[in-house]
């Protein structure tokens, strides 16, 4: 009989601590959901606001492209031109994208705001699997040990 309960709670623990991994921290667990919702609501923002940006942006190369009186009127506002001063308008060049390294200290300085850093899903797991490893090997050694007491006795 005591082998019996052994088992069972050798077995349930394994189950209890597969059952966890597999819905807070599987692939579709409630850890990897909260950052995948947390990333899309701040692209959902960055999205909406450069949409914003972009009709403004719009709507002024429109009238500054049309209008050569607003065109006027902006070059005196930006580079403080006189009422004589010509405007000659030449192509632009094609803008060059530069890949700049990112520096850490341009990482800590973007992330100043926020809370600690969460540490990624990978690691979690590992300390995880580690844990329940190590625990299911000491509950099965002791009752393994209270098996053979038993059977000595």
């Amino acid at each position: 009989m005591g082998s019996k309960l052994a088992n069972r709670l050798f077995l349930g623990l394994v189950f209890l601590s597969g059952l966890f991994y597999f819905t807070i921290l599987g692939e579709s667990g409630l850890v990897v959901r909260s950052t995948l919702e947390t990333n899309l609501s701040e692209l959902h923002l960055d999205v909406e606001r450069l949409e914003y940006e972009n009709r403004q942006l719009e709507e002024r190369q429109k009238l500054l492209r049309d209008d050569k009186v607003a065109l006027e009127r902006e070059a005196r506002r930006y580079y403080l031109l006189s009422e004589n001063a010509h405007i000659i308008k030449f192509k632009e060049a094609e803008p060059r994208s530069e890949n700049r390294p990112v520096l850490a200290s341009r990482l800590i300085a973007l992330r100043a705001g926020k809370d600690l850093p969460v540490p990624p899903i990978q690691l979690i797991r590992f300390f995880y699997v580690s844990f329940v490893a190590f625990v299911c090997i000491g509950v099965f050694r002791k009752l393994r040990k209270k098996k053979l007491e038993q059977r000595s006795a």
